[in-house]
């Protein structure tokens, strides 16, 4: 299911303890099954168990550059135990009956990230100033696709923890803390077995010459700028020339000039994300409207199909492999491509997933460097971990 047509209804949490207990019990045999992690760690649990353990409200800020952080930083609960809250995108809600049954009862709840979601944002607050359970917020906004990047900390999760942290602080009910939370992911398999039918089956696709006696990268490079061609061709109507990653910054704004001017959203941003969001919050917000037709409906669709292309080719960055050389990074943007061709991704196996739990970061409520505390907390933990994880590329 999608979002388009359906107006937004706020979805809150349930507090019961039986299904996020058995869910925990069922987490690492589904994050094997779905994913291929076969195994997991987590680091600094006795951490994030003492502030609990001292009243503390406590939010938990992730790194997301895989759709398996949103399950798997379910086994930071299993560690410290505890059942932690979770705010959900909407629109992931709106996967499957059976997300829509079970998320809401594992203690998740929806926010509408294409638009001013106060009820979401008043149970956050909420959730934290009561203290009940830990909350997990993902800072930066959606999947970037670069396990060893940082995206864009988005302003939300420390505004929400300064308005919990006062309404704590007025209610003499302690402090609040944040937690960040980085997650990591190594392969440990064999690479060649891996990788060689993905390259193969993505150049099969993009009628690209199959030669496994070639470089790694140069095959992948090949993949990608094929890729890149092919969506030119279709938003320009021929290929560009010039290095991919300037190539895929023209690409992205041939995609959303159009619809920014069309629906008067043309403010000067250059953050990709910002200008998706912004877009998808008016196209959304029109597809609801009663008077739209089945052929607007279509038009809407290929316009929000044009904003998840330009949030896709934002993580098209060559430099990002060619700067580190490793087997994590070559997996995850060869995953990437394979998603952006076929839209799905042949798991492969086995993958080890770290979680490595920070120390906590006091919240005051008029700390207004407290977002570029979490930044730099985040890059140092996540700098750690790529020089322990990453495996150079044969």
């Amino acid at each position: 299911m999608d979002a388009v047509g359906k107006p937004y209804r706020f979805v809150p949490p349930r507090f019961g303890h039986f299904i996020p207990a058995l869910l925990q019990r069922c987490l690492p045999w589904y994050m094997d099954h779905k994913y291929g992690i076969e195994r997991w760690e987590v680091r600094g649990a006795e951490g994030l168990r003492a502030s609990i353990d001292a009243g503390h409200g406590v939010i938990l800020t992730p790194n997301h550059s895989r759709d398996s952080d949103s399950v798997g930083i379910g086994f930071t609960g299993i560690r410290a135990g505890t059942f932690p809250h979770v705010m959900a995108g909407w629109h992931v809600l709106l996967e499957s009956r059976f997300q829509q049954f079970i998320i809401p009862r594992a203690g998740g709840f929806s926010v509408l990230r294409e638009g001013n979601d106060r009820q979401s944002v008043r149970t956050a607050i909420d959730l934290i100033a009561q203290g009940s359970r830990p909350l997990i917020l993902f800072p930066e906004g959606y999947v970037t696709r670069t396990n060893d990047r940082l995206g864009i900390l988005q302003e939300g999760a420390t505004l929400i923890a300064r308005q919990a942290a006062s309404q704590r602080k007025k209610k003499n009910n302690g402090s609040a803390v944040i937690h960040p939370v980085i997650i990591k992911y190594q392969f440990c398999g064999n690479l060649e077995k891996a990788t060689e039918p993905k390259l193969a089956r993505l150049e099969n696709k993009l009628s690209l010459p199959t030669d496994s006696s070639a470089a790694l990268i140069e095959r992948l490079e090949r993949i990608q700028e094929a890729i890149i061609r092919d969506q030119e061709e279709k938003a320009l109507g021929e290929p560009s020339e010039g290095l991919l990653s300037e190539r895929a910054s023209r690409l992205i704004d041939a995609l959303l000039k159009p619809l920014e001017e069309a629906w008067g959203r043309i403010d000067g941003t250059t953050d990709t994300y910002e200008r998706v969001r912004k877009l998808r919050s008016v196209i959304l917000d029109h597809s609801v409207n009663k008077d739209v037709i089945e052929e607007e409906n279509r038009r809407l669709h290929r316009q929000l199909a044009h904003c998840t292309w330009a949030l896709k080719l934002s993580s098209y960055d060559p430099d990002y492999l060619a700067k580190e050389p490793c087997i994590e990074r070559f997996m995850e943007t060869l995953d990437s491509l394979e998603e952006d061709a076929f839209e799905s991704i042949q798991v492969s196996r086995p993958w080890r997933m770290v979680l490595d739990i920070g120390d906590a970061i006091p919240v005051s409520p008029r700390d207004k460097t407290l977002g570029q505390q979490l930044k730099n907390a985040m890059g140092t933990q996540l700098a750690i971990l790529a020089t322990e994880l990453n495996q150079p590329l044969p």
